[in-house]
């Protein structure tokens, strides 16, 4: 009486990891499809921006998202294929951290790049004179440069406490840095939330509603794009090492949308970019450019003042 019984649980269960085997393989599939575009497009992205990129500071951060973009997918696209196929194949144990090391970094300077951009929009939109007239000329700069310096620093105390990558690890001190990153993570995701919706009462109820609607609009969707396709894979991150429980499908679906979420985002700057009617007759330059809209006169109205105060000081 046992034979008969254990024959269906056998089938079922073998089933049960076709089905699951065949849904990972579509998750790669669009997974793979996703990130080869993102390249492409973050690709283009970086090369253009790199050509100019100092005419106003959002070009720089945009420019250091483009590139924090394209080494995430670089490692998205091979570190997922072990990630969701790890029986049919592996990588080695050096090149998984490394990969892991390097995708976790660049998903939080993204982050961190994308907290501060709404940031310093809000300001110039709430306090423009003090935007052209006082604000540190190379502010910037220093802010990227802080942001990679500091989530490298953070990135590597991770990979030395939790992994054998560095020496022994420490489960404590491993889990202490995990709940300062999931603080850390939820600061960002409230700056960006906040400085967002003042965006949009600027937006909607300033002075003038229907002007400045350029490159607001642009950090507007980017937030949106992060808080539903880069979000769940910070979570996924966080009950992976906090052990959380959240369902199976998840964690698959968190590699879907983190690719997304990065591919997306040279899209939103070329579809908000093109204007009606010309298709792809523009040169992607001015594409892009139109696209930072009220940053490219900001920049300039910078310059311009900047210029003025030094011929009234001579």
């Amino acid at each position: 009486m046992m034979e008969p019984k254990e024959a269906p649980q056998h089938i079922g269960s073998s089933n049960s990891v076709q089905e699951d085997v065949a849904f990972n393989l579509a998750i790669l599939s669009l997974t793979e499809l996703l990130s080869l575009g993102g390249l492409l497009g973050n690709g283009v992205v970086l090369w253009l921006l790199s050509c100019n990129a100092y005419q106003n500071p959002f070009s720089i951060y945009l420019l250091d998202v483009a590139c924090a973009d394209l080494i995430f997918l670089s490692c998205h696209m091979m570190a997922v294929v072990s990630d969701l196929l790890p029986g049919q194949l592996g990588l080695p144990g050096f090149i998984q951290t490394s990969l892991t090391t390097l995708r976790f970094l660049c998903y939080i300077v993204s982050l961190s790049l994308l907290a501060a951009i709404s940031l310093e929009q809000c300001l110039a939109t709430f306090f423009p004179a003090w935007y052209l007239c006082h604000r540190p000329r190379h502010l910037t700069t220093c802010v990227c440069a802080l942001i990679w310096a500091l989530c490298l620093l953070l990135d590597l105390l991770l990979t030395g406490a939790c992994t054998l990558f560095l020496g022994e690890s420490s489960s404590h001190l491993c889990w202490t840095l995990w709940v300062v990153l999931a603080a850390l993570l939820a600061a960002l995701c409230c700056t960006m939330c906040v400085s967002s919706l003042l965006l949009l009462l600027r937006m909607e109820h300033g002075p003038q509603p229907h002007q400045s609607r350029g490159f607001p609009v642009l950090v507007l969707l980017a937030v949106l794009l992060f808080l539903f396709c880069g979000l769940p894979f910070g979570i996924y991150w966080l009950s992976r090492n906090l052990h959380w429980h959240i369902p199976y499908y998840f964690y698959h679906l968190s590699f879907l949308t983190a690719g997304m979420h990065s591919a997306a985002k040279p899209a939103i700057y070329f579809c908000l970019g093109s204007a009606r009617g010309r298709g792809l007759r523009e040169p992607l330059q001015l594409v892009l450019q139109r696209a930072l809209g009220d940053a490219t006169e900001l920049g300039s109205r910078r310059e311009a003042s900047h210029r003025g105060l030094m011929e009234v000081a001579a």
